[in-house]
């Protein structure tokens, strides 16, 4: 039996500690997936912190350089905990949400051959969590792989608008903004505009596709392994 094997029988009780006390990193495509669904701009699910605010020192990769200094990307909370965590502690996006959401709590490593290695809890809150439920590994391992190649690829766009911003730099020219960074590529938040549409227009359908040359530009805002919850004091529980 692999290590931590045991943690496939968790069973969530509902608490809703994990959608209160926790910051979670988004992608792009976290992002895409909220605002084609609820009709949001980017900016009004995003909130930006620097390392003071998120212990992600280890991932330099997930910081966004930009002209308030170097930030991640987490969804936004609003009256003590996710801005979609409704007042009976259920998710009101559920269908929808983060990949990071999407896998919690598990931590799982895999061998060359795809069998099980070590299975972890991510412990960035206290999860009143039993042992007595019934998770299927292989759904598991395909959610691991999905959110790995969504951080991975997310993550690329990320070093390609820091390096972006070092040549401006380097030309004495200003940092960009996080308005700015939400059109880089412009198809990054591209269905925002479509999704506004939707939502203002009585008479408008979905479109058969989510076109990107009539992005309309966002205010701009204040300040390797998958983005998972984090602490937001700085100081990360280790997963057990």
């Amino acid at each position: 039996m692999a290590t931590g094997e045991k943690y496939l029988k968790f069973r969530c009780t509902g608490c809703g500690n994990c959608c209160k006390e926790p910051l979670l990193p988004l992608t792009d495509s976290d992002i895409k997936r909220i605002v084609r669904h609820t009709g949001e701009s980017s900016h009004e699910l995003v909130r930006w912190v620097d390392r003071n605010g998120i212990d992600m020192d280890d991932e330099p990769e997930a910081f966004v350089m930009l002209r308030q200094g170097k930030r991640v990307m987490v969804l936004r909370h609003e009256g003590g905990g996710c801005r979609y965590l409704g007042s009976d502690d259920r998710c009101t996006i559920y269908n929808h949400r983060p990949l990071g959401c999407r896998i919690f709590p598990f931590d799982p490593t895999f061998k060359e051959d795809g069998k099980l290695h070590r299975l972890k809890l991510i412990q960035a809150t206290d999860c009143l969590y039993e042992l007595d439920g019934e998770n299927d590994l292989g759904k598991v391992q395909a959610l691991h792989g999905k959110h790995l190649a969504a951080t991975s690829a997310y993550q690329a766009k990320v070093a390609r608008w820091n390096d972006r911003q070092s040549d401006r730099k380097s030309l004495g020219k200003k940092v960009q903004t996080a308005a700015d960074f939400f059109r880089f590529p412009r198809r990054l938040i591209g269905s925002e505009h479509a999704a506004r549409r939707r939502r203002l227009s009585p008479r408008s359908e979905r479109p058969s596709s989510l076109g990107t040359r009539d992005w309309l530009p966002l205010p701009p805002e204040n300040p390797s392994r998958p983005l998972s919850l984090r602490t937001a004091s700085g100081a990360a529980t280790p997963p057990r």
